[in-house]
C-alpha cells in the first residue's frame, strides 16, 4: 500500500490515523502540501497498568502513559536552497481517560482517586525554524530550551520506561505515610514533591539559536520569554568501541523568578559495542537568599541537588527488536524547604526491561521502582514507609 496515493485523496486528518496502524514504515512517508513543502503526521500511543503500595494499602491503576504520553504532531519542511531549509512543527499531548500523575491510593477512613481525565489537549512544540549548513539553526516559538535535556544523557534505551525521572515516573502523586509515630499516618509529601532530577532547561517560548557541529560539539542557547537566558554544551562521538554522550548546562532564572538564582545539570552516558552503559547525572537548583520568607521559612534554606547514576545492558534476545536493561539509583536532597519536614534525603531504586518491535515502532517496558524518605525537623527525625510501584508499558508510535 502506497500511503501517499491513499492520503491525496482525503481532507481528514483521521484518514492518516485509519492507515497508519497497518503500514509498518508510515512514519516514514510524507504528505505534500500545495507548494513544494513537505508535511509528516507522526506521534504515538501509550498504555499502562501498574501497581502502587505505600505501606498501608495498594491499587491498580490503568493510564496513559508518565514519563511520555499518548501524543500527535505535525512537521513542515522545506529548502529554499541548497545551504537553507526551513520548517515548523506542532506536537500536542491528547486528551486521556486517565491521568497517572493525579491518581493516589486510600487511607483506612478514605478512598484514594483511582480515575483522573485530562480532558484538554496541551501544547508540546509550536515553533518555526531556519537553519544553515555554516551558520547554524535559529528557532521560535514554544520549544525546548538550550539547556534541555543537559541533565538527561542516557545511552540504556530505557529512559522512556521512566527510571531517569523519578518525580515524574509512575505513582508520582502517591502519598509518603509517616510511621513516627503510634499509627501511620499520611503527609502531604509525594514522590513528585520529593524528587527531581533538576535538567536545567524545558519546553519555554524562545528564540533559540544551535552552533553547527564540530567535531561532535555543539552549543545551543536561548532567550527565554520573560527575560531569562541559558546556554547548554552537548557532545557525541564515538572512540573505538565505545559510543559517548555527554552534556552540561546552565540556565540563569534570575529575570523571570522571584525564588531562584539558577538550574544547573550536567551528564554523561558511555555505551560500549558489547551493549554495556553507564550513566552518570548531577544538577542542582540555586535558591535566592531571602527564599521562605515567613512563617514557612526553615533555619537554613539548602540548594537542592539531584544524583543519578544506572549501569545497563542493551542485548539481541529476539528477532523483533532490542532487549534493553537497565538499573539505576536517584537522590534527591532538600526539595521540601517548609518548616515541616526539612532537610528531606528521597531515593529510588530502579529496575527496568525494555523490548522494542522494531517492524511497528512499538516497545513494551516492565519497570521496578522502590522510593524511600528520611527527614528532619529541628533535629528531630522523621521515618516513612517505602512506595513500591510495578508497572508495564506499551507504546506504539506511528
Amino acid at each position: 500500500m502506497n500511503i501517499k496515493t491513499t492520503l491525496k485523496s482525503s481532507v481528514a486528518v483521521a484518514a492518516l490515523f485509519a492507515v497508519a496502524a497497518p503500514v509498518a514504515n508510515a512514519a516514514d512517508d510524507t504528505l505534500k502540501s500545495g507548494n513544494k513543502n513537505s508535511l509528516s503526521i507522526t506521534g504515538q500511543v501509550v498504555s499502562a497498568i501498574w501497581n502502587a503500595d505505600d505501606g498501608t494499602s495498594s491499587g491498580i491503576f490503568i493510564t496513559d502513559g508518565r514519563i511520555t504520553r499518548s501524543r500527535v504532531r505535525w512537521i513542515a519542511q522545506g529548502s529554499l536552497n541548497a545551504n537553507v531549509t526551513a520548517g515548523a512543527t506542532i506536537e500536542i499531548n491528547i486528551p486521556v481517560a486517565n491521568n497517572p500523575g493525579a491518581v493516589t491510593l486510600g487511607t483506612k477512613t478514605a478512598d484514594g482517586t483511582d480515575l483522573s481525565a485530562i480532558t484538554t489537549w496541551g501544547t508540546r512544540h509550536h515553533y518555526v525554524w531556519v537553519s544553515h549548513k555554516k551558520f547554524g539553526k535559529l528557532t521560535l516559538g514554544n520549544t525546548g530550551q538550550g539547556t534541555e535535556g543537559s541533565g538527561e544523557a542516557n545511552l540504556s534505551g530505557t529512559t522512556l520506561g521512566g527510571s531517569l525521572m523519578a518525580g515524574g515516573n509512575f505513582g508520582s502523586a502517591i502519598v509518603f505515610n509517616e510511621t513516627s509515630g503510634a499509627q501511620p499516618s499520611q503527609t502531604s509529601m509525594t514522590i513528585g514533591t520529593v524528587m527531581s532530577n533538576y535538567d536545567a532547561g524545558t519546553r519555554r517560548e524562545v528564540l533559540r539559536y544551535d552552533t553547527p557541529k564540530l567535531y561532535g560539539a555543539q552549543i545551543r542557547t536561548a532567550l527565554v520569554n520573560g527575560g531569562s537566558w541559558d546556554v547548554g554544551l552537548f557532545y557525541g562521538a564515538k572512540f573505538g568501541g565505545f559510543k559517548i554522550d555527554a552534556r552540561a548546562g546552565y540556565y540563569d532564572q534570575a529575570g523571570t523568578s522571584a525564588t531562584t538564582n539558577y538550574s544547573a545539570s550536567g551528564s554523561i552516558s558511555v555505551l560500549h559495542d558489547s551493549g554495556l552503559n553507564a550513566t552518570f547525572n548531577k544538577s542542582t537548583l540555586n535558591y535566592v537568599s531571602d527564599f521562605g520568607a515567613g512563617a514557612t521559612k526553615q533555619a537554613t534554606i539548602e540548594d537542592p541537588t539531584n544524583t543519578y547514576w544506572s549501569v545497563g545492558y542493551q542485548a539481541k534476545l529476539f528477532g523483533v527488536g532490542g532487549t534493553n536493561f537497565e538499573v539505576g539509583f536517584s537522590n534527591t536532597e532538600d526539595r521540601v524547604n517548609t518548616l515541616n519536614f526539612d532537610n528531606t534525603d528521597a531515593t529510588a531504586w530502579h529496575l527496568t526491561a525494555v523490548q522494542k518491535f522494531d517492524a511497528i515502532g512499538a516497545n513494551v517496558t516492565l519497570n521496578y521502582s522502590n522510593y524511600a524518605l528520611d527527614a528532619d525537623n529541628a533535629g528531630a527525625a522523621y521515618t516513612f514507609d517505602d512506595i513500591d510501584v510495578f508497572a508495564l508499558q506499551t507504546i506504539f508510535a506511528f
